[in-house]
């Protein structure tokens, strides 16, 4: 079976798992219990999603795919519908291969991409800086709780990395809307919401002599 064979199988049979699971157990309208909500995903391509934990339950995809689901923060009132979310750049400043601070530099906010595609090269001064017509990034539906920042790539030396953050929070409203930046002064994922920085965040340290050639911003709505 080819690759492309074998990927499209995967997502059908994520889908179906998904589709079915939530027809039997979620219900929208009950907020103060995990394990009915709803699930949405929120990506910029076809890769594993880190999903809000069942209480009790292992995630969709968490069975399927393993050990890329971690621990979700504490959230005191869930939001009716969880969302996940998942940006990578693989291609700074449209060269695949190339390093993101030989590509974009060493100052300002790179947009981790959240359209379709892997392509990463716009840099902002600050947060929210390019949203002078309409706002940016995926869509916060229903009012929630960001929480949960997975990160991790890999080095132009084939070295792989990634930080964590399932500490911080921030709340954030319905049609509000999120989006990863890479802070190319502080090797540092951040999110915003407009002009906003949200608390999550965490840092890469990257070795001497090195630099981020790939990765992927992965975050949650409960």
């Amino acid at each position: 079976m080819s690759k492309f064979a074998k990927q499209s199988l995967s997502y059908t049979l994520v889908f179906c798992i998904g589709f079915l699971a939530a027809c039997d157990s979620a219900k929208v309208g009950t907020p103060n219990s995990l394990s009915a909500l709803l699930r949405m995903l929120s990506s910029s391509s076809h890769r594993l999603a880190i999903f809000p934990t069942n209480t009790g339950n292992q995630p969709v995809l968490g069975a399927i795919f393993g050990n890329q689901v971690n621990p979700q923060a504490s959230i005191a009132n869930p939001s009716q519908l969880a969302q996940s979310y998942d940006s990578v750049c693989d291609a700074f400043g449209g060269i695949s291969g190339q390093g993101i601070h030989a590509a974009l530099g060493a100052s300002g906010l790179v947009e981790v991409n959240f359209r379709r595609g892997n392509l990463c090269t716009t840099v902002v001064s600050s947060v929210g800086a390019d949203e002078t017509v309409r706002p940016l990034g995926f869509p916060v539906i229903l009012s929630g709780t960001i929480n949960n920042l997975v990160v991790y790539g890999n080095f132009v030396s084939g070295n792989r990395f990634r930080c964590l953050d399932t500490t911080n929070t921030t709340s954030l409203q319905d049609n509000a809307f999120v989006r990863a930046y890479y802070d190319l002064a502080h090797d540092a994922i951040i999110l915003g919401s407009g002009t906003t920085q949200l608390q999550v965040t965490c840092s890469i340290s990257i070795p001497a002599g090195d630099d981020v050639q790939s990765i992927t911003v992965q975050w949650i709505k409960s």
